[in-house]
């Protein structure tokens, strides 16, 4: 039986012969590709400056650092209530206090509620475009200006997408890439790459000489095998890292902030260069999906023709017991994952967020995927979901 698998990378011999040749130099950590990743992604970003650094993590907490910096009164970060937890995660390294503010049907945060929640210690909104699909930026641009804020443009998810003729990452105050597994462009594991996106000519001096001071990324050989072995090579490796990770479990990454090392970089630069060929393959599955699913009455809620989307999140009937259907799946060699949960506080301001998270679940959609593929799928997830009604 064909397995169908989740798209954590899209890695050819390009990718690998990159960093097995950065390795054989010895020059895994220090080289020219850095500077020409920085070049390229400015490029393709309209002219911005860009500085690399070894994760999203690591650019959002360096970023933030500096606008506390600027305005040490106000501790407190507006941050969607749906959204990966290392946002929320990085915020609190920088000695911030994250608050959440509801999202919309596509996941992406909520103007208004994130106007709610602006108080005298706001520091910045940090607007996530939700695994690619965009936000309001434009209005969030507006809100903070008018709020006398900073304002974060979170383009983990996504590379080179624009709204009204502007790359995604480029508004507000600074923005973010992310380079790690399930991303736009991926180097590696979590820790392999990601970027500090910067149109303000005042704060960027500031962010350059914070990043010039790290030092690169080390371990990358290590971190190399391990991203092929857990992600690349997982329809053969899954059982024997399944028994590995019980008896020693996976450490998170918490090294850094540090400059992406030389290795990660090439790797990057290859992914950038067949970004459009990836980018058109992806639209077809999303298209497929939407068709497939539409005809069962369920929903891509960020789903738009031409729109990429980093990950295929379908919305599930309220009361769907998700795990059942995941075992369901799996048994039928479909792998899929639940999502993000959401992040909440005591104010219980966030209903939809907290409503929505429990019913996405994420679909296989790997580029190689093929309409019948998609088709099997559905089928398999319109059977668990019905077994899942009786059980």
């Amino acid at each position: 039986m064909k397995r169908c698998e989740l798209p954590y990378a899209s890695w050819g011999f390009r990718e690998l012969r990159a960093a097995i040749a950065a390795l054989a130099s010895g020059q895994s950590r220090h080289g020219p590709a850095i500077g020409q990743l920085e070049n390229q992604l400015g490029e393709r970003l309209g002219g911005s400056r860009v500085l690399a650094v070894d994760s999203g993590r690591s650019a959002l907490k360096i970023g933030l650092e500096a606008l506390a910096g600027r305005r040490p009164e106000r501790r407190e970060v507006i941050v969607p209530a749906y959204i990966c937890p290392a946002v929320v995660n990085a915020v609190k390294s920088a000695g911030l206090r994250p608050i959440p503010a509801d999202v919309s049907h596509d996941l992406n945060l909520r103007l208004d509620s994130a106007r709610e929640r602006i108080g005298d210690r706001t520091l910045a909104i940090i607007v996530a475009h939700m695994y690619g699909a965009p936000a309001d930026i434009a209005g969030f641009e507006s809100l903070a200006k008018e709020a006398g804020i900073f304002l974060v443009d979170d383009a983990a998810q996504v590379v080179g997408e624009t709204l009204s003729g502007r790359a995604l990452g480029t508004f507000g105050d600074f923005g973010v890439l992310s380079f790690a597994q399930s991303k736009c462009l991926v180097t590696g594991e979590s820790g392999g790459g990601g970027a500090l996106i910067c149109r303000n000519g005042d704060l960027f001096p500031e962010l350059s000489s914070r990043v010039g001071a790290l030092d690169p990324a080390d371990a990358r050989g290590k971190a190399l095998i391990a991203f092929v072995w857990n992600y690349l090579l997982t329809p053969y490796t899954d059982k024997a890292t399944y028994y590995w990770r019980r008896l020693r479990p996976a450490t998170p990454h918490t090294t850094g902030p540090a400059r992406i090392a030389n290795l990660d970089a090439k790797t990057a630069l290859c992914q950038l260069a067949s970004l459009n060929n990836r980018r058109s393959a992806r639209l077809v599955v999303l298209d497929g999906y939407a068709r497939q699913l539409e005809t069962q009455h369920l929903a891509l809620p960020q789903y738009a023709p031409d729109r990429y989307l980093a990950r295929v999140m379908v919305r599930l009937p309220p009361g769907t017991d998700i795990e059942s259907c995941r075992q369901y799946l799996r048994r039928r060699a479909v792998t899929t994952r639940p999502a993000y949960p959401p992040f909440l506080d005591e104010t219980g301001s966030s209903a939809y967020a907290r409503e929505i998270a429990p019913r996405l679940l994420e679909l296989p959609a790997a580029a190689s995927m093929t309409g019948a593929d998609i088709t099997r799928v559905c089928e398999h997830l319109g059977e668990a979901m019905r077994r899942s009604a009786f059980d």
